[in-house]
């Protein structure tokens, strides 16, 4: 439950901290004391404005009145056009980001592109610039364009311009990007290269210390506290010689982080309250509101629901995370799970409805499931007085019907002694009957050992059949789909390449499913890499937020028979599969071990379970049964009514 709260808590916050983390000196008194100065007593006009643009920028996140002052003063006076344009362009940017006005921001960014790109003296603008104009665009165009802006133009700029601090600066948002997406080791790896830029550099900045504060949260979200630990005194011994720097909020969000990951709740509120003391201060909204849906994590890791409950509707009421669609979606869904796991349904159900207005095409049929599930149990809520009332009915018919009972079982005992007497005079015949009968069942049974052999040849040759078939379609869909799909991306994207993103990512999305049922055929990790990876994988793959699969593999050795590893590949499938569909279960173990020639495979869930004498087997179990025996194997299925399930395989190989 932690890791998954605590994880998608993260997922939610990362995202915001793309813009949040701003490249503002640690010594910021001194900088801007400077910039005064500067525009004070600069002989040179064009310095004199390009400080103002400095200013701006300054206050643009803090003071946008201040903000508005100094571009104003850029732009009334007739030298400004000493500076260049694409300058101009890029802090009039800045002004309207941290407005909040998107459209009017991406326009002066797109014009300040164009211009910098022509301009080889302001490549440092041009490198901040493609990265905030791809940040604005995360959300319509997904992560992936922000990970290709910094691949394929800001790392290679800063390379080529000799750019240390903003090559570094680059690789540590690359890393940021695949935190987003969960993809926590190729995150580290790009703030490891940031790292390693860094150290050319003999006096630690602030991007030092931002790069630090990344692979803390890195870390606590894989989640390695130790390796935190060491990234939190490493951004502490550079932000204590600055108390007044506005980077101390960011600091204690992710001291939080640490102790939220090692489970010190109290200090990590504390840190929490302490960063937002500072960001109130230093008029920091975002940073703020950050720091309160961390707060909310906190809350709900120590089950305190109420206060976190109040914490977002809290959040929700301030609108400033909230601003962004994406945010308000993901705020109306916690507020939905929480007031669900409160017993407020329909409260639940409202937020739910609310959240699903906000959601693309692509989850709206998830949405509206669980938006039916809610509904369900907001039904189920009012009708529980109605069940009362049934149950004491039916007690009172069965009272009824008891008493009937006896007065039959009276009138049943008088008969049965006149039976008797008959009985008594049938006996001798039945015995003769008996007799020919027990002759008769032995030649049935003949027969009926004879169809069972027959039925289990046929079952043999369908099940091989079935793999075979399964076989030819995932290789067909492969190569042929496969080519199929990428040829036609290839054709759109020679036609007009920047008009066409939406169809190369349903292209794309075709060719993910297509690879997807590909692999349910016949997992292409089985053959190549064996069963452990391959199960390993189906369980990576079968798990998301509400439902956990915990893999275990011991002494498996590589020279398992490839029948063995294919029947117990599709037994762990049939099994989760199941699970899903039926166990309504949230935890799942499955182990596969070797103990020398025996091979163990053991699924175990904590789902509602049954009765075997009660179950009526279908066909998932008797393929189950039926693969095992291919392979002179036991199946044993352990359950009870809520207690779970537990089914062992066991072969020889």
């Amino acid at each position: 439950m932690f890791k998954k709260i605590f994880f998608f808590i993260g997922v939610f916050l990362v995202f915001n901290k793309l813009q949040a983390q701003e490249l503002i000196p640690l010594d910021e008194s001194n900088y801007l004391k400077q910039i005064n100065i500067n525009i004070e007593t600069a002989k040179n006009d064009s310095i004199r404005l390009q400080n103002h643009l400095l200013l701006s920028e300054y206050w643009a996140q803090r003071d946008s009145i201040k903000s508005r002052q100094a571009l104003n003063v850029v732009f009334s006076i007739p030298l400004k056009e000493s500076l260049s344009k694409g300058v101009l362009e890029y802090y009039q940017a800045i002004f309207y980001s941290h407005q909040n006005d998107k459209a009017k921001a991406k326009k002066h960014y797109e014009n300040a592109i164009n211009l910098l790109e022509k301009d080889t003296k302001n490549t440092d603008l041009l490198i901040k610039a493609l990265y905030h104009f791809a940040y604005l665009q995360v959300e319509e165009k997904g992560y992936d364009f922000m990970v290709k802006t910094l691949t394929e133009r800001c790392i290679p700029l800063s390379k080529k311009s000799g750019n240390i601090e903003l090559l570094a600066y680059s690789y540590t948002k690359l890393g940021l990007s695949f935190m987003s997406v969960a993809q926590f080791s190729k995150a580290e790896e790009y703030h490891k290269k940031a790292l390693e830029q860094l150290a050319k550099i003999t006096t630690p900045n602030t991007i030092h210390l931002l790069t630090y504060l990344n692979l803390v949260s890195n870390y606590c979200y894989k989640p390695d506290s130790k390796s935190a630990k060491m990234y939190l005194d490493k951004a502490k011994d550079i932000i204590k010689s600055y108390p007044n720097s506005q980077h101390y909020s960011n600091y204690y969000y992710q001291e939080a982080m640490y102790f939220t990951t090692i489970q010190d709740y109290h200090k990590a509120l504390a840190s929490l309250d302490k960063g937002a003391k500072l960001a109130k201060a230093n008029n920091q909204p975002k940073l703020l509101h950050m720091l309160y849906f961390r707060m909310y994590n906190v809350y709900l890791m120590q089950k305190d629901y109420h206060k976190a409950k109040s914490q977002l509707e809290y959040i929700l009421k301030e609108n400033i995370l909230s601003k962004e669609a994406v945010n308000r979606k993901i705020t109306y869904t916690q507020l939905a799970a929480v007031n669900n796991v409160l017993g407020d349904y329909k409260q639940a159900y409202e937020w739910m409805k609310k959240s699903s207005a906000l959601n693309d095409s692509l989850q709206e049929k998830k949405l509206l499931e669980k938006m039916n599930e809610l509904e369900i149990l907001h039904q189920t809520a009012d009708r529980k007085q109605k069940i009362k009332r049934l149950e004491l009915e039916k007690k009172e018919n069965e009272l009824i019907a008891n008493n009937k009972n006896l007065r039959i079982s009276i009138l049943a005992t008088a008969l049965g002694l006149s039976i008797i007497i008959a009985f008594l005079i049938y006996l001798t015949y039945r015995k003769q009957q008996k007799l020919n009968h027990q002759i008769n069942i032995g030649h049935q049974q003949d027969l009926l050992h004879i169809e069972n052999e027959r039925k289990y040849e046929a079952t043999q040759a369908v099940l091989q059949g079935e793999e075979q078939e399964r076989q030819r379609i995932a290789q067909d869909l492969h190569d042929s789909m496969g080519g199929m799909l990428a040829n036609i991306r290839m054709s759109i994207a020679a036609l007009d390449p920047e008009k066409s993103t939406n169809i190369y990512e349903k292209i794309d999305k075709s060719i993910s499913e297509m690879r997807r049922i590909s692999r349910n055929l016949m997992p292409e990790t089985l053959k190549n890499l064996g069963l452990e990876i391959a199960i390993k994988e189906l369980c990576e793959s079968m798990s998301h937020k509400h439902f956990s699969i915990q893999f275990e593999s011991f002494n498996l050795s590589d020279n398992i028979p490839f029948q063995v590893q294919l029947v117990f590949y599709r037994i762990a499938q049939e099994s989760i599969s199941n699970i899903i569909k039926y166990a309504q279960a949230n935890n799942v173990i499955v182990q596969i071990s070797q103990n020398e020639n025996i091979l163990n495979l053991t699924i175990e869930d904590d789902g509602i379970g049954f009765e075997k004498s009660e179950i009526v087997y279908g066909l998932g179990l008797k393929n189950m049964e039926n693969r095992v025996r291919l392979i002179n194997g036991t199946v044993d299925i352990i359950s009870s009514k809520g207690e779970g399930t537990t089914i062992n395989v066991e072969c020889n190989v």
